[in-house]
């Protein structure tokens, strides 16, 4: 009987063994998914192309589902990819961590928040968004990355991102999974210079037909609500210009180019101005910001911070 208990223990201990993973072949997947492409990998960690493919095949017989499929001559994650690239920046990042308290390193160093935005949000919009984040445990902004939805959702389910700033939900993938998380929604006005306002103010918003309007680029957010909101009015516009920034928007329109939307979260810094005219607002028009994570419960703390200061009085907090 007890040689029995011992072949049953030796058994059970060799199947937990059994199923440790090979944190050598972890590494590599993590390194492929961070650099897009095995090509890239392989020559960042000095490897040839078939032995890190052999590495990775290892991992995904050991995990029993691949981690990537082919799109083309593009390498993307599976949905199952994507959870275990997100894991494994946490491992990694956790191995960096103990290297640096072990070498001191680690005493005062702040953490990082690694964070994506569109290009047409705007730059004082994502700052406010961004102040309750770096208040927790005094992160400080280890990146700010301006790009495509498309880009910025890849490099966040690669580890390179925390979380990505935008004004639609993430895109369906079947590559990936992002989950979007509402923050709150601003109203829409539109202003012009003082001389337009007195050509365009009255009998708004039908004085509007004709009008030369300052707006963003096509495809945005943002673009879509503005010509959604005049189609449905039967409002003809001029357009004056397109523009990808919303800053260099504003600044065209403060030099009387043309009427420009601005959100309501951001109308305490147009209101003071002598220079610049509220002409009214889009009624019905809203536009809304998410942040978007890998997770669906967020477990970093300074975005669960940032997520929740929004959700509370978003408004009120950017204006």
């Amino acid at each position: 009987m007890t040689n029995a208990r011992q072949a049953m223990s030796k058994n059970s201990t060799a199947g937990i063994h059994d199923e440790w993973l090979n944190y050598h072949h972890l590494h590599y997947f993590w390194r492929i998914a961070r650099e897009g492409s095995l090509s890239r990998a392989a020559r960042s960690l000095r490897l040839t192309h078939s032995t890190l493919s052999t590495q990775l095949k290892s991992l995904e017989d050991f995990l029993g589902a691949p981690l990537f499929e082919r799109q083309g001559r593009r390498l993307a994650l599976t949905p199952f990819g994507t959870d275990v690239a997100s894991r494994s920046e946490e491992i990694f990042r956790a191995g960096r961590e103990i290297v640096d308290l072990a070498r001191g390193r680690g005493e005062g160093r702040r953490a990082e928040l690694r964070v994506g935005a569109l290009p047409a949000l705007p730059k004082t919009v994502v700052c406010r968004l961004l102040e309750p984040a770096l208040a927790v445990g005094s992160h400080r902004l280890g990146a700010m990355r301006h790009d495509s939805i498309e880009r910025l959702v890849e490099d966040l389910v690669a580890g390179k991102l925390h979380l990505v700033l935008t004004d639609a939900p993430a895109p369906p993938s079947r590559s990936h999974k992002a989950f979007s998380h509402l923050l709150g929604e601003s109203d829409v006005l539109l202003y012009g210079t003082a001389s337009l306002a007195r050509r365009w103010r009255k009998g708004f918003p039908s004085s509007l037909d004709g009008a030369p309007l300052l707006l963003p680029s096509a495809g945005t957010s943002l673009r879509r609500l503005v010509d959604r909101w005049l189609v449905d009015r039967g409002i003809r516009v001029e357009i004056e210009g397109e523009f990808e920034d919303a800053a260099m928007m504003r600044a065209f329109g403060l030099r009387g180019r043309g009427l420009f939307p601005v959100r309501a979260a951001l109308q305490a810094e147009l209101d003071d101005r002598d220079d610049v005219v509220r002409i009214g607002a889009l009624r019905g028009l809203h536009e809304r910001y998410y942040a978007v994570t890998v997770d669906r419960r967020v477990r970093h703390p300074a975005v669960a911070a940032l997520i929740e200061a929004a959700r509370e009085n978003l408004v009120s907090k950017l204006g």
